[in-house]
C-alpha cells in the first residue's frame, strides 16, 4: 500500500508533468466555486426579499375562493378569524413568528384627472413593519396604528396617478354584496420592493380602513414570517396537520412565488451549461497531461510489468495517481475559492437591474460547506474518469516493446 500510495503521489516530484493538468484542476474548482456562490447568493437575497416585502413564509387562506374582497371573503373569512388562535398555537414550536392578518382587494384609484386600477391590501400596521422589513418606504413613513385613514403606495403606482406623500387619492371599489363604495385618504409613504409588478400596481392601507371600504368585517388571508426560511417546510406541515378539515389551505412562499421559481430555472440551466464547461475543459486538460505522462513513463511501466505487476494493478496506479491529483488540487482550488469568494464579498459586485426589478443590487458570493463538497467532489470525480483512458493504455502496452523504448 505504501509503495502504491507513493507512486500515486511521483507526480509531486515532477511539476513539469502534472502542472498544466493541476491548475486546470484548480482553476475548474475556482470557477466552479465562483459561480456557485455567485448564483446561490442571488436566490437566497431575492427569497429574502420577496418573503419579507411582501408574501410571507407561508399563507392560510379559504380553499376554493378567491384571492381578492368581493369574491366570497365574506362568508368565508370568519372562520380564518377564529381559526387564528389555533394557528398561533400550532406554531407554538416556533418561537419569534409573526402572523398579521390582510384583507386583499381590487378597485380605482383616482387623484386629478388620472383613474387606474390598483391591487390594495388592508394590513395589521404594527405586525407588518416586522413581516414586511424589505418593504423600503422611500418618501414618508410606513403605516403606524395611529394612521386611521392613510394610504402607503407603490413607487410605480404613484408615479402612474401623479401621488407624491401627503396628496389625497379617492379608491373606488365594488363591495361583496355588489354595491360600490369609495372613499379619500392621504398618502403617508411610497415604497419599493424586489419586484416592480407589484409595486406599479400595490397599495395598503390599514385593516379596519379596509373594511370599511368594502362594508364588511372579513380577512381574506393570514400570512405568517418565521424567524429562519430554512424552518417552512416544517411550520407548514405543522399547520396542515392542525388545520385539517378546516377549509382552508397552507401555502408555503414557494407556491406563492412563480417569478422567483421561473428565475431559478432559468439560472440553474445556466449554471449547469457553465459547469458543463468547466468540465469539458478540465476533462481534456487531465487526459492530455496524463496520457502524456503515459508515453513518457512507458519503459518504467513495462519493467513494472516485466517484475510481475498485473495490467489491472497498472491500471489502478495511474487512475490512483489521477485520484491524488484531483484531491491535492481540488483541496487548493477550495482554499483559493474562499479566499476570493470573502474577497469579492466583501467589496460587493455592482449589478444592474435584472428583469421585473427597477433598482441594481449589490452582489455577493456564498461560500458555504455544500458549494465546497460539490466542488472537491468535481476535482477529484473528473480527475478519476481523466485518468481513466490513459490507465486502460498504460495496462496494454506490450512488455517487450515497452522495454525497448528509448534504445
Amino acid at each position: 500500500m505504501i509503495d502504491r500510495l507513493k507512486f500515486w503521489l511521483a507526480f509531486l516530484r515532477e511539476p513539469q508533468r502534472w502542472s498544466m493538468a493541476g491548475l486546470a484542476i484548480v482553476f475548474g474548482t475556482v470557477a466552479l466555486i465562483l459561480a456557485d456562490g455567485f448564483i446561490e447568493q442571488i436566490f437566497v437575497d431575492f427569497r429574502e426579499a420577496i418573503v419579507r416585502s411582501n408574501l410571507g413564509h407561508f399563507q392560510v387562506r379559504p380553499v376554493d375562493t378567491g384571492h381578492a374582497a368581493g369574491e366570497g371573503s365574506a362568508e368565508t373569512a370568519p372562520p380564518l378569524v377564529a381559526l387564528r388562535p389555533a394557528i398561533e398555537q400550532a406554531l407554538a414550536g416556533f418561537p419569534g413568528t409573526v402572523v398579521a392578518a390582510r384583507l386583499s382587494f381590487v378597485g380605482l384609484a383616482s387623484h386629478g384627472e388620472r383613474t387606474v386600477s390598483f391591487v390594495g391590501e388592508g394590513v395589521e400596521p404594527l405586525r407588518e413593519q416586522t413581516l414586511s422589513s424589505q418593504l423600503v418606504v422611500d418618501r414618508g413613513h410606513s403605516l403606524e396604528a395611529a394612521d386611521g385613514r392613510s394610504l402607503l403606495v407603490g413607487e410605480g403606482l404613484a408615479r402612474n396617478l401623479g401621488v407624491d406623500v401627503g396628496d389625497l387619492v379617492t379608491l373606488l371599489v365594488t363591495t361583496g354584496a355588489g354595491g360600490v363604495n369609495a372613499i379619500e385618504a392621504p398618502v403617508v409613504g411610497i415604497f419599493h420592493t424586489s419586484t416592480k409588478a407589484w409595486d406599479d400596481r400595490a397599495l395598503r392601507l390599514p385593516l379596519p380602513l379596509a373594511q370599511a371600504l368594502l362594508r364588511e368585517e372579513a380577512i381574506s388571508t393570514l400570512v405568517g414570517l418565521l424567524p429562519q426560511s430554512s424552518l417552512t417546510d416544517a411550520a407548514v406541515a405543522a399547520l396542515r396537520a392542525a388545520l385539517t378539515g378546516a377549509g382552508v389551505e397552507v401555502l408555503a412562499w414557494r407556491d406563492l412565488a412563480d417569478f422567483y421559481n421561473k428565475t431559478v430555472r432559468l439560472f440553474s440551466s445556466q449554471l449547469a451549461l457553465v459547469r458543463a464547461v468547466i468540465v469539458a475543459i478540465v476533462l481534456l486538460s487531465v487526459s492530455n497531461t496524463l496520457a502524456r505522462n503515459v508515453m513518457e513513463r512507458t519503459t518504467e511501466i513495462g519493467t513494472m510489468m516485466a517484475l510481475g505487476r498485473t495490467r489491472a494493478a497498472v491500471a489502478r496506479l495511474f487512475v490512483g495517481e489521477g485520484l491524488a491529483l484531483g484531491l491535492v488540487c481540488g483541496v487548493v482550488g477550495v482554499a483559493l475559492g474562499w479566499v476570493l469568494a470573502t474577497a469579492i464579498s466583501g467589496v460587493g459586485i455592482p449589478m444592474p437591474p435584472p428583469p421585473g426589478m427597477a433598482r441594481g443590487f449589490i452582489a455577493r458570493i456564498a461560500f458555504t460547506p455544500g458549494i465546497a463538497t460539490v466542488a472537491l467532489l468535481f476535482a477529484v470525480i473528473t480527475a478519476v474518469i481523466a485518468s481513466l483512458l490513459p490507465a486502460l493504455r498504460a495496462s496494454r502496452l506490450n512488455i517487450v516493446d515497452a522495454l525497448r523504448v528509448g534504445r
